[in-house]
């Protein structure tokens, strides 16, 4: 192929790329829809591939051992409705009662501190400079908390389609691993032969990337929820379930999620009193700091390879665009896009 023709046909891939890009972006709330299910599936099937490979090399077959997991799985989200559950909404009801107590609250403890900037003996510009970042950090505040909360409200609203979307990724996962190969076999005879040692290439460094996420983060996530919810019954704060699992959920966002994480704890300790909230937080810098030194590092590997400044921007990217999901999935999908420009780079250069 001549080098003209070849720059064509980048361009048309690249064509081709925006266009699904444009397709994605206007159709984005119907696709996630779509896609729920199958989301679901990829996170489930990395999360229980590693014990269908140790129940394999006892002898157990991989449909067996998936039916295995899935029945010991079921048991153990029987027993948490069971034990835990009640509790778990009873803290949200009282929560949500409160929520109005906590907003005035907080909007009487800011409408002082900002008097007391005004009344103070500060420069003019310093003045403006603060107020400027508060408004900003109050937009950002209040869009993440309507975002968390309507995301919320609308799970409760369709528990059923959350559940039915979990039957469907249970199922689709069972064929994902139990037919592992036979995709694989079905896509490879798609692709020209030429490029299939390339594709595969790049489909192990996908995997590696996707499964040390997956299985790094949603197993730290669950490790940080549990000791912060530990920590938050010890100093006896109001809520400590629903707050300690609010924080596990969002430590999977790299960053900003320990930060969005606690401040739903900090604004309901700061009720009972600023030494409360005062105390919430250094539970969450605690929690923090033993997960950055000895529970990350050995259960995330290098992570998904990606510069710090790079997954801040992807974060960021995601958030703005596709709000609290967008965050939440916005660095593996970074991670991919990585994956694929450098080995399509490697194949051109």
């Amino acid at each position: 192929m001549s080098s003209r023709r070849k720059i064509l046909v980048y361009i048309l891939f690249a064509l081709i790329f925006i266009f699904f890009l444009y397709i994605a972006y206007r159709y984005r709330i119907k696709l996630l829809r779509i896609m729920t299910p199958v989301l679901l599936a990829v996170i489930i099937a990395y999360l229980i591939y590693p014990i269908v490979l140790w129940l394999e090399e006892k002898k157990i077959s991989r449909t067996w051992s998936i039916l295995i997991i899935y029945f010991v799985s079921f048991g153990v989200i029987t027993a948490s409705i069971i034990f835990i559950l009640p509790h778990l909404i009873n803290n949200t009801k009282e929560l949500m009662n409160t929520l109005p107590d906590i907003a005035m609250e907080l909007r009487d403890n800011f409408n002082t501190f900002i008097r007391n900037i005004k009344t103070s003996k500060w420069p003019s510009d310093i003045k403006e400079s603060i107020f400027k970042e508060i408004n900003n950090g109050t937009y950002f505040a209040e869009r993440v908390a309507m975002d968390t909360l309507k995301n919320y409200l609308w799970g409760i609203a369709k528990t059923a389609t959350v559940a039915l979307d979990l039957i469907i990724a249970m199922v689709i996962a069972y064929y994902l691993i139990k037919d592992a190969k036979s995709f694989r076999d079905g896509g490879l005879s798609l692709i020209p032969r030429k490029w299939r040692n390339g594709v595969i290439g790049c489909c192990r460094e996908i995997n590696v990337v996707l499964s040390n996420f997956i299985q790094g983060q949603v197993l730290t996530a669950l490790i940080v929820g549990i000791m912060i919810t530990i920590g938050f019954f010890i100093i006896k704060l109001k809520y400590p379930l629903i707050l300690g699992m609010i924080a596990g959920i969002f430590n999977i966002i790299p960053y900003f999620g320990p930060v969005i994480g606690a401040i739903p704890a900090i604004a309901v300790a700061l009720i009972d009193s600023p030494l409360k909230a005062l105390w919430t937080a250094v539970i969450v810098v605690i929690i923090q700091q033993i997960e950055n030194i000895f529970i990350s590092p050995r259960i995330i590997e290098g992570r998904v390879g990606l510069h710090p400044v790079t997954t801040i921007l992807a974060v960021l990217v995601g958030g703005e665009f596709f709000g609290i999901v967008g965050m939440l999935i916005s660095v593996p999908v970074a991670a991919v896009l990585k994956v694929i420009a450098k080995r399509w780079i490697e194949a051109i250069v």
